[in-house]
């Protein structure tokens, strides 16, 4: 065996492979590592499941520099797509965002069974939004073919519309959101917040231009412009009312509608609420 080192290959692989069934990582790693050693110095090609057991011990103890060059080798051979998602949820683990986000759009178009698609579009949805990158949001969304997009993946979508100036656009995605899931609580919460603050801004800016040129013509447009201000406060008030059903003790809720009651010149609601919140 001295003069032959590689004739020792087989004995330390069997030994590693040994050791990384029973989750010892390090002795694998150790043994992996020889074995590599004496394979590359004698010309003695290296198995691909080789380096995949490899790569999947480097990853359990950490050496996430060391897995990403074995998994980033592995994945230039398309049979070996699959090692994409253990590969992501390492980088997932260790909170490597950009890294993340390299993988997937780089092997994006290799990706062809239906759960590494998902998966992908998932993923690039909540990386993307991590970042708040809303562009890039919308673009993912739209690009996602026949993909079933989760209720978490629509809603990033429909905040991202909203970050983008397209109001109207979010507003009829949420209304499909909830459509397919009506008791989704932070569908629910986007679409209460988003017709409150709507109607809230424009009430205010109503009231302050009245208030600098008080006269009845001015009172005639403030009634006639209140009016379209309380059709979104209505959607508001419809809403948290169906939020309260699910956290009747949710106290964001009730003192958003106490001012949606004022609002709305239903004081004997707001008076119900108010004592709610003492």
């Amino acid at each position: 065996m001295a003069c032959n080192p590689t004739k020792k290959l087989p004995s330390l692989q069997s030994e590693a492979d040994a050791a990384f069934e029973q989750a010892d990582y390090n002795k694998a790693y150790t043994l992996y590592k020889e074995y590599t050693t004496i394979a590359s110095t004698n010309n003695v090609d290296i198995t691909p499941g080789f380096n995949v057991k490899l790569a999947q011990a480097c990853a359990q103890l950490d050496k996430v520099d060391e897995a990403s060059a074995l998994y980033n080798a592995l994945l230039e051979d398309e049979a070996q797509i699959k090692l994409i998602a253990e590969y992501a949820q390492m980088l997932q683990r260790k909170g490597q965002v950009d890294d993340e986000l390299a993988l997937w759009n780089t092997h994006k178009s290799q990706l062809e069974s239906s759960d590494l698609q998902k998966l992908s579009f998932e993923r690039l949805i909540t990386l993307q939004t991590s970042k708040k990158d809303y562009a890039a949001v919308i673009a993912s969304y739209n690009s996602r073919g026949d993909l079933k997009a989760s209720k978490q993946a629509q809603l990033s979508h429909v905040k991202a519309l909203e970050a983008t100036k397209k109001g109207y656009p979010a507003v009829k995605a949420c209304n499909l959101l909830l459509k397919e899931a009506p008791d989704y609580t932070d569908a629910l919460e986007w679409k209460a917040k988003y017709y409150y603050d709507k109607a809230e801004k424009r009430y205010q800016h109503e009231m302050a231009k009245y208030n600098k040129k008080k006269n009845a013509t001015t009172y005639a447009y403030l009634r006639r412009d209140l009016k379209k201000v309380s059709a979104d406060f209505r959607i508001a008030r419809s809403t948290y009312l169906k939020l309260r059903k699910q956290d009747a003790s949710n106290k964001s809720y009730i003192r958003h509608l106490k001012n949606i009651y004022l609002r709305l010149d239903q004081k004997g609601e707001a008076a119900k609420m108010d004592r709610l919140l003492k």
